[in-house]
């Protein structure tokens, strides 16, 4: 129990701190939760095993986010919005969710999975439009199962067999774009990759989510000096800088979950996703 506190803590003081960019030097930032958030979104999963393709089925993803959400005007421009929402969320991705036909000897699977995180970025303001660019970073509890396949090998059903039959913790990044095209309603164009552990090494775990949240947070300090001059250009220089870090980060974890430590491979399903957010 005290292992998982100390997750939930670390979680929120490191990635939490890098993707809001919070600090003494953030003088904008409040911790208020202005607006409750419905989020609904659908996506297709393509599931890896590190860098070998162990045969499983594409999943259709269905997703819930609750939460709240910060819109305001910038210190940088009144043109230039800051955002963040906070969020719960709920998952279920199954082969079942996809019309796609599958190969025969493809496996069929199932996922649940719950976590928290948060999102965040600075967006321009276009009349009555506004695009939000962000980057989000959550935990997450996932639920793996599968059906063997007579067509698939056993080697491949043994390695999956160290991802199913339990909640095994992970760490999801995503970038999106908020689109809102009306006071309350955005629509939401995302890429998603979320990591599942066989096991939970702490030490090595929390060590590396320490050093990716040292590299978010100095792409922040770097973005806000280009703000300054340059608040439009800059908005959207942060969103470039502090995806392609993380899409890089998450491909040294590929095959080694708690880089720089070397470790095993984690289950990853990377996931183009759809959603529409409801603002209140």
């Amino acid at each position: 129990m005290r292992k998982i506190i100390l997750i939930i803590l670390i979680l929120l003081s490191s990635k939490s701190f890098s993707q809001s960019g919070f600090g003494k030097f953030d003088n904008d930032f409040k911790i208020r939760f202005d607006k409750p958030t419905i989020e609904l979104s659908y996506g297709i999963s393509h599931i890896r095993l590190g860098y070998s393709d162990p045969g499983i089925s594409d999943a259709g993803m269905f997703e819930i986010k609750l939460g709240f959400t910060q819109e305001k005007t910038s210190k940088y421009s009144k043109q230039v919005l800051k955002y963040k929402n906070r969020f719960l969320f709920l998952s279920n991705a199954s082969d079942n969710n996809l019309s796609k036909t599958q190969s025969l000897s493809d496996i069929n699977n199932t996922l649940w999975r719950f976590g928290f995180g948060n999102k965040s970025g600075y967006g321009v303001l276009l009349g009555s439009v506004s695009i939000l660019p962000y980057s989000s970073g959550s935990a997450s509890w996932t639920e793996f199962n599968y059906n063997k396949n007579e067509l698939n090998t056993e080697s491949n059903y043994a390695a999956l067999d160290d991802f199913a039959g339990t909640f095994r913790f992970g760490t999801i990044t995503e970038a999106g774009v908020n689109i809102q095209l009306f006071n309350g309603f955005s629509l939401e164009p995302k890429y998603e990759i979320s990591d599942i552990y066989p096991r939970h090494l702490f030490f090595e775990n929390m060590t590396s989510l320490l050093v990716e949240a040292v590299g978010l947070e100095l792409l922040n300090q770097f973005s806000y000096a280009i703000m300054k001059n340059s608040p439009v250009a800059g908005s959207f220089v942060n969103f470039i800088l502090k995806n392609a870090y993380e899409y890089g980060f998450y491909q040294l974890r590929k095959d080694n979950m708690n880089w720089p430590f070397t470790s095993t491979a984690p289950l990853r399903y990377n996931t183009f996703k759809l959603g529409m957010s409801f603002i209140f």
